[in-house]
């Protein structure tokens, strides 16, 4: 299977912009493809798999639910200078990977792109591909860069990272990029997506932004990022739905955050929690592909609660969602979001073509839309239910790009 057009593009291509002739020949070839091409050794492990990304508090909640095939789990690292888990730590038989997350603590540079232990032995400091050992060897499926944050514009910090994790020459490194979101939009995307796919790596992609929601940035995000997807050998990983989005738009794997702290990057030094006076959990509402605070949910519907959203997942068994009230609720809702999500992926994933998963994916989305104000009516809201951004764009932009 020979992929046409693997050659890096200058001209800009944003969703308003013609594509190059040699770049529309490489979607048609993609969305013909029964899956993404797996990357070369250890990384492969990982294809067409969406595994759960979570901090090691919520590990245990995750665990029970993640299916031996098709899943994985990704763990946030500890804080700088504490101890490493080791992966027999986890009871769990699929792959899994530890996120250093560097870049909640380090902003890249130029200089100093990774952020490595520093006072080892003898004196010396340990390499990054020491580092990259370290994991393997704590029985990690993969290791991953300890890659600093990239800021707004910094190219050049993300072209000395993208420059060393070239040199090590390994199959068995995913590279992680903690990026600004504006880095992918029209200024910067070209240059980013050069550097990417001459880095010759699996790149682990997260989002970031000082506040709010990434993808919300510009309407140019969703539709780079896609292209992205199908350029660059990429996994987004602390993420939501975007997860779903780009592996039906060419990324081999992806990872979904099990909290709203865990869906994207901020940059460092990253801030304590705020305390909340709303201690009810986050809740997946599947019919809506959306995450609502449990005490909205139970407040939409509390004057009809025959009419609440029910959830027919293994965890929910047709229970209504309204049962997610308190803080102790919040391990089941982590259960259900993630076993919900699993029987997305695992449609979308079933289908014959890349071309056909997109379709698939959108017309969940189109779905997803109406069901607002299909809700509105059953719950004898006046005011429509509000569709998140980027939800509407899934549903609106055309399923596979042809120009």
């Amino acid at each position: 299977m020979t992929e046409p057009g693997n050659k890096v593009t200058t001209r800009t291509t944003t969703a308003r912009d013609a594509l190059p002739t040699e770049l529309v020949q490489q979607l048609q070839w993609l969305g013909r493809q029964p899956r993404p091409a797996a990357p070369p050794g250890a990384v492969g492990v990982l294809c067409d798999r969406v595994l759960a990304y979570a901090g090691p508090q919520h590990v245990a909640s995750v665990l029970p639910v993640l299916r031996g095939t098709g899943s994985g789990l990704v763990v946030a690292g500890p804080r700088p200078g504490k101890p490493m888990p080791r992966a027999a730590d986890f009871d769990y038989d699929g792959p899994i990977v530890l996120d250093p997350d560097a870049y909640g603590y380090h902003r890249a540079t130029r200089d100093q792109p990774f952020l490595l232990p520093r006072g080892g032995f003898a004196g010396t400091n340990p390499t990054l591909d020491d580092v990259l050992d370290a994991q393997l060897r704590a029985g990690y499926a993969v290791a991953c860069t300890p890659t600093g944050y990239i800021g707004a514009g910094d190219t050049a910090a993300l072209l000395a990272a993208a420059q060393q994790v070239k040199a090590l020459n390994r199959t068995d490194t995913l590279f992680v990029v903690a990026l600004e979101v504006s880095l992918l939009d029209r200024t910067f995307f070209d240059q980013t997506r050069a550097i990417l796919q001459d880095a010759g790596h699996p790149v682990a992609l997260v989002l970031g932004i000082k506040q709010g929601d990434p993808l919300t940035h510009s309407k140019r995000i969703i539709p780079n990022l896609r292209l992205l997807a199908a350029t660059v050998p990429l996994m987004p990983i602390r993420t939501d739905f975007n997860a779903l989005d780009l592996m039906a738009h060419g990324a081999f794997a992806a990872a979904i955050g099990t909290g709203g702290s865990v869906r994207h990057a901020v940059p460092p030094p990253r801030k304590p929690m705020a305390f909340v006076r709303d201690a009810s959990p986050s809740v997946l509402v599947p019919e809506l592909m959306c995450w609502w605070k449990g005490s909205k949910i139970a407040m939409l519907c509390g004057a009809a609660p025959s009419r609440s959203p029910r959830c027919s997942c293994n965890v929910c068994q047709n229970q209504p969602l309204t049962r997610f009230k308190y803080k102790e609720d919040q391990p089941e809702a982590i259960a259900h979001a993630a076993t919900a999500w699993q029987n997305i992926a695992a449609g979308m994933l079933s289908q014959a073509t890349m071309r056909e998963r997109a379709e698939y994916w959108r017309n969940i989305c189109k779905g997803a839309v109406n069901e607002h104000q299909m809700l509105a009516n059953r719950v004898r809201q006046v005011d429509p239910l509000p569709v998140q951004k980027p939800l509407e764009q899934w549903a609106e932009l055309p399923a596979w790009r042809t120009a």
